[in-house]
């Protein structure tokens, strides 16, 4: 094992595996990772492991954006499955305020490059037949949303 290095990353999580990965990819080659256990093995096997874009923050929308083509493009890279899938998410308003949100949401998704779309009660009846649309105005889908294996 190595005793000096310029970069030392610690921790294997989902996060830790990040930090290492970008930096390589920025070129750093002299970076170790320091996990006491296997990698995964910590709090990030825990998560749900869900992933969308809707986040009234733009910069983690776009963070979030970045990080589901990231998982993709780590797919394509290794050969191997993040056991990604994309179902498509909902989110439903009532009323003419949350509506609003909504189309605020939607233009920040638009400005970010990220393919959403207001639907209507009928829409989300084609999409998810379960949903009880009765007093819904409409709805944000994006068709990326979905899960993911935490773990890999």
């Amino acid at each position: 094992m190595k005793i000096s290095t310029r970069v030392v990353v610690i921790g294997g999580g989902v996060v830790g595996c990040s930090v290492l990965y970008h930096l390589t990819k920025l070129g750093w080659s002299d970076v170790m990772l320091l996990e006491r256990s296997e990698l995964t093995s910590g709090s990030t096997w825990h998560a749900a492991g869900g992933f969308h874009t809707l986040n009234g923050d733009t910069n983690m929308a776009a963070l979030q954006g970045y990080t589901i083509r990231l998982y993709r493009e780590l797919e394509e890279i290794t050969g191997m499955s993040c056991g990604l899938h994309h179902v498509g998410g909902i989110t439903l308003a009532d009323n003419q305020e949350r509506f609003d949100m909504l189309l605020a949401e939607r233009a920040k998704h638009r400005y970010m490059g990220l393919d959403t779309q207001i639907i209507g009660p009928d829409e989300i009846r084609n999409i998810a037949p379960i949903t009880n649309t009765d007093g819904i105005i409409g709805a944000l889908y994006d068709p990326l949303d979905g899960h993911l294996d935490p773990s890999g």
